[in-house]
């Protein structure tokens, strides 16, 4: 009716070409990053805004990774069984409310609106806090809990819709032809709404497969979803295979919803549509039968780590030789790990935390001693790596990998000579330098060029501060997982970055080039810990052992690129990797390296001057 009116009222709404012509161009400008996005995930090159040529090959990489797989079975395990329940409870909401007249009706209905409108963060901090206050153990199951929650009032909604328009003498007459109330509901209200209640399960189960925040929240050990490990992986920079796999995410939520909407407005089901739900249905439970065919799994680890910092195929060599399966999880920073340790999240028996965060953790008594008798392998470690000042005794970690930031640059830009972080405050190189989205990062290379040590001192802060405010007018900007992309499109002539990107960036163009500044670098390690609320600690000791025998460590750092402090392992590498000065540099003095370290309290002031450069 309303389509009506606006096409026949006497002001011709909606008939004017030019309004016709901005929403068309409004549509397509909204559009238009997801049609990138299609377009370069069929680019055969690892760039993503670097076009080389078509190729399906990303699609066959996302279908080869393992834990993809497992995430994919996750993610519809949680939305099947949500979807399922949310119908039911859905449906019940919407009779009640469209059929019945009873009091608190409209506050009720009112109370649907309140998931639809409240920020989904608030949504997921309240539920892990309810999680936490009752006890209830993280995992697939409060994900579920937390999906029906959120989805129950839009489906709901949806249902609403339908019974609304459903003729009040349709079961008025089935009832004066002697039809009892459940015959009527079954033969009469069901097939009239079931449009409405296919279309809000379909809705329900879109929500639930591309939801990310509430599911972040609510996530526990060997939960992870494939949103959240889409999200890990950008850690590592974006490729096509990130592109491939949200892809098929828009693909399946376009038609879901285009189904949705048909079925919305349509009658009956018809019998073609009942063929395609029933094939879809279908189709899910053989993936979810099929998937755990290659994932067996007895005894068990839960790693919680970066997505990419491991070589998978090692996994299953462990699985093979111990009988563990190692399930894995995804965190982005340390921030993250220790907010959800913090909070009481268990399930984990192993982490990666960097060097100042195993300090935190074991100060928080966050994380258990190690029994080092389970691991005789640890006598492979590189001796400068074994005792830190985060941990003198060496009891509650066991270094994993090790890297540091410097300076990349684009030589075909720059021609001048390389040597120092002054070089980032170049007003030659305006509009075209990076620095690190990383607050201590950031103020380290700020500490550096004042001359003061990175420590509690406020004064230093200050001068810190200002040093990195007068650089800001120069700067494209502040950015921590793009920089190979932005670098490579030439948007960017000099960054500050990790040795990660340096070296994929290196490795994918001689134009570009690399140095650790004069004034020195802030070095990093990360570390396998085993959190306090571990349930299969000597499991994880047994999988340090493993990843410490040199065949191993070789193994890993040829494919996460990243070194490893295992001596017999470096000996084990091609010449050419061993002679890669991105992954193994040659320090001529150790008091250009640094490490950072926790400063405590202090850590609030660098935070809000951290905020402070990033608003000014």
């Amino acid at each position: 009716m309303a389509g009506n009116l606006a096409r026949g009222n006497d002001l011709k709404i909606g008939q004017g070409t030019g309004l016709r012509i901005f929403t068309i161009i409004g549509a397509l400008f909204m559009m238009l990053p997801l049609i990138i996005l299609v377009f370069y995930s069929f680019n055969s090159s690892k760039s993503i805004v670097a076009w080389e040529g078509f190729s399906l090959k990303w699609y066959a990489d996302i279908f080869k990774n393992q834990s993809l797989w497992l995430s994919l079975k996750n993610s519809l395990v949680i939305a099947l069984i949500s979807t399922a329940i949310t119908t039911v409870l859905a449906t019940m909401g919407a009779l009640l409310i469209g059929k019945y007249n009873f009091r608190g009706r409209a506050l009720f209905q009112n109370l649907l609106y309140v998931p639809v409108i409240l920020p989904e963060i608030i949504f997921g901090v309240s539920l892990l806090a309810l999680f936490i206050m009752i006890d209830f153990p993280l995992g697939i199951i409060s994900i579920i809990c937390a999906h029906i929650t959120f989805s129950f009032p839009f489906a709901t909604l949806v249902i609403l819709s339908k019974v609304h328009s459903l003729p009040p003498s349709l079961e008025e007459a089935s009832l004066d032809l002697g039809a009892g109330k459940w015959e009527t509901f079954r033969k009469i209200i069901l097939p009239f709404i079931m449009p409405g209640v296919v279309s809000g399960a379909l809705f329900s189960f879109t929500l639930s497969i591309d939801d990310f925040i509430v599911t972040f929240f609510t996530a526990g050990a060997g939960a992870s979803t494939l949103p959240l490990k889409i999200y890990s992986m950008i850690k590592y920079g974006l490729t096509p295979s990130i592109n491939a796999i949200s892809t098929v995410i828009i693909v399946f939520t376009v038609v879901a919803l285009y189904v949705s909407n048909k079925l919305q407005n349509s009658a009956r089901i018809s019998k073609n549509v009942k063929i395609g739900l029933g094939s879809f249905i279908l189709a899910i439970i053989v993936i979810l039968l099929v998937v755990p065919m290659f994932l067996p799994a007895k005894k068990e680890v839960n790693l919680y780590t970066y997505s990419g910092y491991i070589d998978e195929d090692l996994l299953v060599k462990f699985e093979k030789e111990t009988g563990i399966k190692v399930n894995l999880d995804y965190f982005n920073d340390n921030e993250e790990l220790l907010s959800k340790l913090h909070m009481g999240v268990s399930g984990y028996d192993l982490i990666t935390p960097s060097d100042y965060m195993v300090q935190i953790l074991k100060e928080q008594e966050l994380i258990a001693p190690i029994d080092f008798t389970q691991i005789p392998n640890v006598e492979n470690i590189d001796s400068n790596f074994r005792f830190s000042k985060y941990d003198n005794r060496g009891e509650y970690y066991v270094p994993y990998t090790y890297g540091f930031s410097a300076i990349v640059y684009n030589n075909d830009k720059i021609k001048d000579s390389i040597d120092s972080w002054q070089d980032m405050w170049n007003p030659a190189y305006k509009g075209n330098i990076l620095m690190l989205e990383d607050l201590r990062e950031t103020f380290f290379v700020g500490y550096k060029l004042i001359g003061k040590p990175y420590e509690a001192n406020k004064q230093s802060l200050h001068e810190a501060l200002n040093k990195l405010l007068e650089q800001k007018p120069l700067l494209l900007k502040y950015e921590a997982v793009a920089t190979q992309e932005i670098m490579e499109k030439g948007d960017a002539w000099i960054a500050h970055a990790w040795n990660g990107t340096i070296e994929r960036l290196l490795a994918m163009d001689p134009k570009f080039k690399f140095c650790m500044p004069k004034e020195g670098s802030l070095f990093f390690i990360d570390n396998l810990c085993i959190p306090a609320l571990s349930e299969n600690k000597k499991n994880a000791e047994l999988f340090i052992n493993f990843m410490l025998r040199p065949e191993n460590a070789a193994a890993n750092m040829n494919k996460i690129r990243y070194a490893m402090p295992v001596k017999k392992a470096w000996e084990m590498l091609d010449p050419e990797f061993r002679e890669n000065q991105v992954i193994f540099p040659e320090i001529t003095d150790p008091s250009k390296i640094e490490l950072l370290k926790d400063l405590g309290e202090f850590n609030k002031d660098i935070e809000k001057a951290w905020t402070e450069l990033k608003v000014r």
